[in-house]
């Protein structure tokens, strides 16, 4: 298993509703609205000074949580977004990044990471339009938090092992965390031009932060 500091994802979705809720007993629905879960982006190669590192975040995220209240290790998630509608670049994440995120790209760069994106060397959106993530957990162990999760992608199943902070208040659910990832974990490979002298690097930087509301009887 690799590790998998969001949510993607929690970064945590349809392996069957019934089956996944069966030893659960509170259903909740994860609230779009009020989650974030998004990656970073970065350049690479001999010419890396003429490109940007990238802002991705998922703007249509859906799923449920089922809470196990006789033992929370047992509670189960799924989620899932569609590849066409990640925000490339927003500029208010991008503020919040520091020096590295600083440079502004234009209409024209957002376009073109999003066609690179999107085409059949990296994600193939055509071919695998939603990304998909079902888990369990959280499990707690010498003082952290971590989470099983499955990632759908490509056509693959990519299992990982999610760093994670769950909190219960109420009839809210909250998990969050950050990690790294290569391409390869997720079976991608980065896009390149001019024979790798302009890239995107290896490394992939997830951080999310899941909210789901109980769901009422």
């Amino acid at each position: 298993m690799k590790t998998f500091t969001a949510a993607l994802c929690v970064f945590g979705l349809l392996a069957g509703s019934v089956a996944f809720g069966q030893n659960a007993t509170q259903r909740y629905a994860i609230d779009a609205s009020a989650s974030d879960l998004h990656w970073l982006v970065y350049k690479a190669g001999t010419l890396s000074r003429l490109g940007h590192n990238h802002t991705i975040a998922v703007a249509d995220l859906h799923g449920s949580v089922w809470k196990n209240d006789a033992n929370l290790a047992a509670s189960k998630f799924e989620m899932e977004f569609s590849v066409a509608k990640l925000v490339i670049d927003d500029p208010t994440l991008r503020s919040t990044l520091g020096a590295e995120f600083s440079s502004v790209p234009t209409p024209k760069d957002i376009e073109g990471t999003r066609g690179n994106m999107l085409g059949d060397k990296v994600l193939d959106g055509e071919k695998f339009p939603t990304i998909r993530i079902v888990g369990t957990g959280p499990v707690a162990r010498d003082g952290a938090q971590t989470m099983a999760a499955t990632v759908e992608i490509l056509g693959r199943s990519m299992p990982l092992t999610i760093p994670t902070r769950v909190s219960v208040d109420g009839d809210v659910i909250t998990a969050s965390g950050e990690f790294e990832l290569n391409h390869a974990d997720l079976g991608m490979k980065p896009f390149t031009v001019m024979l790798g002298a302009l890239a995107v690097g290896e490394k992939l930087s997830f951080k999310y932060s899941i909210k789901a509301r109980r769901e009422a009887h």
